[in-house]
Order: C-alpha cells, then sequence, then structure tokens
C-alpha cells in the first residue's frame, strides 16, 4: 500500500484475533457468517448485530436500528465499529459508523470476492434511493481491512464470478488486455489478482481520496452497469451489472471512435455475459436512471430534478489505459441495443 494511505490492509487465509481493534468495539456481521466467525475462535461482543441485508434493503432505514442499538449500549466516540460481510452490509456499516457521534473508527473484514477486491477498500460508504444507486453516503475510511481467504470457500459459483468482474474491469482501466483475458478463462481466482486490485486502488485512491479526477477511472462499467443492476430490479449481481457494463464501455469507445477491442477479447466477454442476456432491461427503464446518474451534470440553472446532460462516462482502450468522456445519457441506446444483440447471437449458438 502507498505510504501514509489511510487504510492498514492484510490479506490473510483465517481470521485473526490481533487484528480486531484494541481498544472497546463492536460488530456488524452477516447473520451466516456467524458460525464461521465462531469455529474459528474469534470473540463476539456482547453487543454485537447479527444481520441480513439483501441488496434491495441497502437503504438508510436498514441503518437506523443499528444507530438506536449503538446509543443505548451505550457506543462512545473511541470505540471502533468491526463490518463482516460482503459490499451491502460493508457500506452500510461504514456510513453508519460516519453518522455516529459524527464519525467512529471502524474496520472492514469483507468476505465475498466483491468486497475484497473492490467494495471495502476506499472510504466510499453509501445507500440507494428510489431514483438511484449509492445516493445517499460518505467518504469514511475504515483504519483496517482485512480480508481472509477462508470465507471464499463457502461462496457458491455465482458469486464468485460475480466477484471477478471487478478484478476484470481493474485490468481494463490499465489496458492489461492479458491479465484480463486471462481472468475470463474458466479456473479458480488467483491470490495475486486481488493483491494486485487493491495495490491498484489503493494507489489510485490515496491520489485521489475524493473522487475529483484520477479517480473515477474506477467507475469503469458501472455507468451502464449500475442502470442495468437498478432496472432488473436487483436480479442482477452487482459485479454481473458491472461485467455488463464493461462489455457496453467497449461498445460505447468504438462508437466515440477510440480503438476496438480484438474479437479475441470480446467473444470470451460476450460468451461469460450470455446468460445473462434474459436479465437485461429494455432501454427505456435504463435510460431513466442513466438520466439521474451521481455522475451526472446538468444545464446552468437546472436542478438535480433535471435529468442529466452530460455523464462522466470511463472508456477502455485495448492496451492503453481508460480514458474519460462526458457523453449525453442517450449515447449508450446504441451500445445497449449493440450488447443486447451480441447476447442473444451467442445464446443461440450455445
Amino acid at each position: 500500500m502507498p505510504p501514509g494511505f489511510a487504510t492498514e490492509v492484510f490479506l490473510v487465509e483465517r481470521p485473526e484475533r490481533e487484528l480486531l481493534p484494541e481498544r472497546p468495539w463492536t460488530l456488524v456481521g452477516d447473520q451466516h457468517l456467524r458460525g464461521a466467525w465462531a469455529r474459528a475462535g474469534m470473540p463476539e461482543p456482547a453487543h454485537a448485530l447479527w444481520v441480513t441485508v439483501p441488496e434491495e434493503e441497502k437503504k438508510l432505514p436498514t441503518v437506523i436500528p443499528w444507530l438506536e442499538r449503538w446509543a443505548t449500549v451505550p457506543l462512545h466516540r473511541e470505540a471502533t465499529v468491526v463490518a463482516l460481510g460482503g459490499g451491502v452490509l460493508t457500506d452500510l456499516t461504514g456510513l453508519a459508523a460516519s453518522l455516529y457521534l459524527r464519525g467512529v473508527a471502524w474496520q472492514v473484514w469483507p468476505t465475498t470476492l466483491l468486497a475484497m477486491a473492490d467494495a471495502a477498500l476506499g472510504g466510499k460508504t453509501g445507500a440507494d434511493l428510489a431514483a438511484g444507486k449509492n445516493l445517499v453516503g460518505a467518504f469514511h475510511f475504515p483504519r483496517r481491512l482485512v480480508a481472509c481467504t477462508d470465507f471464499l470457500a463457502s461462496l457458491p459459483a455465482r458469486h464468485l464470478q460475480n466477484g471477478r468482474w471487478e478484478l476484470v474491469k481493474t485490468a481494463m482501466i490499465q489496458g492489461e488486455m492479458a491479465w484480463a483475458m486471462e481472468m475470463l478463462k474458466d479456473g479458480p481466482t488467483k491470490l495475486n489478482w486481488v493483491e494486485w486490485a487493491l495495490a491498484f486502488k489503493a494507489g489510485v485512491v490515496h491520489r485521489d481520496p475524493r473522487e475529483s479526477g484520477e479517480r473515477r477511472l474506477l467507475n469503469l462499467g458501472h455507468t451502464l452497469g449500475h442502470a442495468l443492476e437498478a432496472a432488473s430490479g436487483y436480479q442482477l449481481l452487482h459485479g454481473e451489472a458491472v461485467g455488463l457494463g464493461l462489455l457496453g464501455a467497449c461498445l460505447m469507445a468504438e462508437e466515440q471512435g477510440l480503438k476496438p477491442f480484438p474479437a479475441r477479447f470480446l467473444d470470451p466477454l460476450v460468451r461469460r455475459l450470455a446468460p445473462l442476456a434474459p436479465l437485461v432491461a429494455p432501454w427505456r427503464d435504463c435510460l431513466a436512471l442513466l438520466a439521474r446518474d451521481k455522475k451526472a451534470t446538468r444545464a446552468s440553472g437546472h436542478t438535480e430534478d433535471t435529468p442529466a446532460t452530460e455523464i462522466q462516462c470511463i472508456l477502455p482502450r485495448p492496451n492503453e489505459p481508460a480514458v474519460q468522456r462526458a457523453l449525453p445519457p442517450q449515447a449508450w441506446e446504441s451500445p445497449h441495443a449493440r450488447l443486447l444483440s451480441l447476447l442473444h447471437q451467442e445464446s443461440l449458438r450455445a
């Protein structure tokens, strides 16, 4: 990690008690992991919260009972909150930690590949609104990130693939075609991929902690991806939507006159995404969400209720770093149509 980075990062095989906070602490953990946490010999505070938070409950009302619980313990300013779970739980726990007493320290122990590779690092916390994903949040960096690979053993295959899309995204941001193509092949996820992704993201976040420039590159695949995820009623997992968004970004880049991606890359990308075709929402549903994208800009004098005139989009290039382009939401209509066509063609071949 870069010198002076706000978060200590540990990538370990199994949970270690020594990495928990030394000062008073509490826990918000995924209910499904309670047994695994106990079997690993890890302590559980008397006031721990074991919860189940599906994607559709990533909302502000979900965290209010947590805050009330902390206030009755009571949890004091010098305490630390430990978040144990996937991206939804860690995003909400970080947000709650930023709100309680105007901010208490927290640690993140991500337990999914998606969270380890991306969501847990960078200090972004958030909740969804009806208008779109992550429209409420705060930058609140965890003091420590502890990624325990043992937790990945119990993940279903779909959730492992879900996380791999964020790794593919990291390679494409850097123009690392060989790395991206290796991750599109069948086979287990390699630990060095996670290490590489964490190191890259830490460097970007360290240089641009508030997403005013370079950090926007980490949104590759997320502009169309977030719209597809929400429009599917969250039947698409986040990483799956990002994968679809990566394909859409490749097609958009070509339409914007950038160097096209070769078939040797696009073909395996489409093959992996083809089973998701039935979950891809029609364009009219996506446009409404794109127009409310949090990265959007609006004409001078207009309010946040006004549909966006432009969105800061990240476009990948083969063997070169990705670039930023400001594009109107309507520009995504053609890539969306081409994406659907490619997926359906591949489905027919299969």
